[in-house]
């Protein structure tokens, strides 16, 4: 089966080169039709105050709560305000002149996120300019790091440390050009084969209904029509049966069969040899007529 499935996708390879095409250029066309955008990613450690504890996992908790909590409030119009600024050589004109167009264009540029609950965040930022990108997030690690009192109630006992300065992307992040076209590649090859499936089964059906349809007209079918239909009755039947006869009548024949024939009967005198009469007469009826 395998075998044979395999000489059909040869036969119809055509099917997965135009799927693998298709899909190759849909995903081209939704990739360089936005702009590419280079990514700049730092890491920020939180580092509470820890002389009130000894607790392992209260410390754990706390390294958890800070790190996500200060990665939402990125997000948030207070921090883009603060962090959008000519100070800090940001073009405030690419995220929009209206506050819904600054606030969605800010939440699709950023990317910060609490590791687990290692205390650690993750900043990132996408820009079509590699120094805007990188500025971005210098920008932010400043405000998070002397401003984050202000989303927290424990004061000054929480500090925050770079402990990766901003590194940027060589080559275009956004899109993700080698992801998007492996998956359209596997996509293609997984759509063309099921096509090919559908096919190859559509194709089969077909000849079992054409068969179905026609079967009235198939000579072979025709000749096994005209054949005449024979009973069981008459098929259990003897071709030459015997007719039944009387049992006298049999026997009359078989007698009848055995008649003997008119030999000259000679007159046995008193006191002769038989002997001699038997062997001339041959039927010993005849000698006692």
């Amino acid at each position: 089966m395998i075998n044979s499935f395999w000489q059909i996708i040869k036969e119809k390879q055509a099917i997965i080169w135009w799927w693998l095409i298709g899909l190759l250029a849909v995903v081209t066309l939704f990739s360089f039709v936005q702009p590419l955008k280079y990514s700049a990613e730092s890491q920020i450690l939180v580092v509470p105050d820890y002389r009130q504890t000894t607790d392992p996992y209260q410390i754990s908790k706390t390294n958890e709560y800070l790190s996500s909590l200060l990665a939402q409030v990125t997000y948030s119009s207070s921090f883009f305000e603060a962090t959008v600024k000519p100070d800090y050589q940001i073009d405030s004109a690419y995220f929009g002149n209206t506050s819904k167009k600054r606030m969605s264009k800010w939440q699709k540029t950023i990317e910060v996120k609490a590791l687990n609950d290692s205390g650690i965040i993750s900043v990132k930022a996408y820009h079509p300019d590699k120094q805007q990108a990188e500025n971005l997030v210098r920008a932010i690690n400043y405000n998070l790091i002397t401003k984050n009192n202000f989303y927290h109630g424990l004061g000054d006992k929480v500090v925050l440390k770079v402990i990766d300065e901003p590194l940027v992307s060589l080559w275009p992040a956004k899109p993700n050009l080698p992801i998007n076209f492996s998956l359209a590649f596997v996509l293609g090859l997984l759509l063309g084969l099921f096509h090919i499936y559908l096919v190859s089964a559509s194709s089969e059906n077909n000849e079992i209904d054409e068969a179905v349809i026609n079967w009235p007209s198939s000579e072979a079918i025709e000749d096994y029509v005209a054949e005449p239909v024979i009973s069981q009755e008459e098929l259990a039947r003897p071709e030459n049966p015997v007719e039944p006869v009387e049992i006298a009548a049999v026997m009359e024949q078989v007698e009848n069969s055995f008649v003997p024939q008119n030999l000259a009967t000679e007159t046995v005198l008193a006191g002769q040899d038989i002997t001699e009469n038997l062997s001339r007469g041959g039927n010993i009826d005849n000698i006692f007529r």
